[in-house]
């Protein structure tokens, strides 16, 4: 059979994708995921279901492609952790609500594309979800993912001192950390439901798998797009030991920022100089696929806090999370994401911080801000510390599409090209658990 349309990857994109193109029931839809497909809800393993960070981030999950990247010359490899399962990485986060500061998206917008601007983007944030707490311009209520927020009331001690201490420190307080000013201390927005991820699987793809002209199909692994005469036509896959071809109008690539242009290599299309060390006949010389991923790297940072402030021993947190966990339990079992506060500023505009800038070439307007967050793992996890990045990644090593060895990212080396320079620094700092300002010895 030829599709109108073959879509490959059922993640975040291609799950939103596929839902949104079936509404056009003259167009024939095939969505291919590499990993599980979980069209019952009720089959959702724990580790997919349960709306926290889970083991599905782990290794030695099935539902993780567990790649392995490189920061820096002085360390070994890393860890990456790439959703394969249906939905992708929305079905294996930590299930945050958070949009993106409006600033950011206006200085996109005044670069040159004036459709990324906050005003041009906030009506698809509108439409994308419903909000179960807040009711305003600046938020749907119709849309396919619910955003709830923990509110004070059931708030911990701990999360308390916490609040206090960073309003003592001159935050403001915010209720709507994804309203028009969310700089301040405020809960964390979380799309989920009864304590279930609502993942774009959930939201976007399990409403329209009933219609006849959507095909979706898991444990399918797309080897290469097929291309003739320039345009493509279809895809070769793999699934259970055998390799056949699909043919269509259309292939679309949303197997994620590492997987995707992995696979336009892998179809010819690439720097020429990779394509011809591995014998892929080359399609299109194009030295851009591959290179320029910005991601962020986390580092764990432990802090002792002094006497007297319980951040919850081992059998208090057993106590806690069998109380959040029980049947019958009136708490819904999202703890990990229960009232997290959050401060969120430009690194330079927090007091007591110490950063140092960096020339790197990226405008400073295009900082990462800071995030100081409560969470009741006992550390400090800095997301986001991207100074002087050398922007490369997914060197092709191998020709094996279920195996990237290298995704290549170094940070803190000298600038490549000094003549480009700004003063600026990446810093996101999540997951202060226990930090309370005026206490730290």
């Amino acid at each position: 059979m030829k599709y109108d349309v073959i879509i490959v990857g059922g993640g975040a994109a291609g799950s939103v994708l596929a839902g949104r193109l079936a509404e056009d029931a003259n167009t024939s839809i095939l969505l291919l995921e590499a990993g599980t497909d979980y069209p019952d809800p009720d089959h959702l393993p724990d580790e997919i279901k349960f709306a926290t960070t889970s083991f599905a981030e782990s290794p030695d999950s099935e539902h993780n492609w567990a790649l392995r990247g490189t920061i820096t010359d002085k360390q070994g490899e890393i860890h990456v952790a790439q959703g394969k399962v249906i939905g992708g990485g929305s079905s294996i986060n930590g299930a945050a609500m958070q949009r993106g500061l409006p600033e950011d998206f206006d200085s996109w917008a005044a670069m040159g594309n004036d459709q990324w601007s906050y005003d041009k983007v906030l009506p698809f944030f509108r439409k994308s979800e419903r909000d179960l707490d807040i009711r305003d311009d600046f938020h749907g209520t119709d849309g396919p993912i619910p955003v709830r927020r923990r509110q004070a009331g059931p708030w911990p001690d701990i999360q308390k001192a916490f609040h206090e201490a960073c309003l003592s420190e001159g935050y403001g307080s915010v209720e709507d950390t994804n309203g028009p000013n969310p700089a301040g201390v405020g809960v964390w927005p979380s799309n989920n439901l009864d304590g279930w991820r609502m993942s774009a699987a959930l939201t976007y793809l399990n409403p329209m798998r009933h219609r006849l002209n959507l095909t979706v199909r898991g444990e399918v692994l797309v080897r290469k797009v097929l291309i003739e005469g320039g345009k493509a036509i279809g895809v070769e896959a793999e699934s259970g030991g055998e390799v056949f071809n699909i043919e269509a109008d259309r292939v679309v690539l949303s197997a994620g920022a590492i997987k995707s242009p992995h696979l336009l290599m892998l179809s010819g299309i690439g720097p020429k100089d990779q394509l011809e060390e591995f014998e892929i006949p080359i399609i299109q010389d194009t030295p851009g696929v591959g290179q320029n991923l910005m991601n962020h790297l986390s580092a764990q940072v432990t802090f002792k806090v002094k006497d007297g402030l319980s951040l919850h021993g081992d059998m208090d947190a057993i106590h806690f999370g069998l109380h959040y966990t029980a049947e019958g339990s009136t708490e819904v079992n999202d703890m990990l994401l229960r009232t997290t506060p959050m401060v969120d500023e430009r690194p330079e505009r927090v007091p007591g911080l110490r950063t140092k800038f960096l020339n790197d070439g990226i405008p400073a307007d295009r900082v990462a801000r800071l995030s100081v967050t409560l969470w009741f793992a006992r550390r400090i996890w800095i997301l986001s510390a991207l100074p002087r990045q050398t922007r490369r990644f997914n060197q092709l090593l191998t020709t094996n599409i279920s195996n990237i060895q290298t995704i290549n990212g170094e940070f803190g080396t000298e600038s490549e090209n000094p003549q480009r320079s700004s003063n600026q620094t990446h810093t996101k700092m999540c997951a202060i658990s226990g930090y309370i300002p005026s206490t730290i010895s």
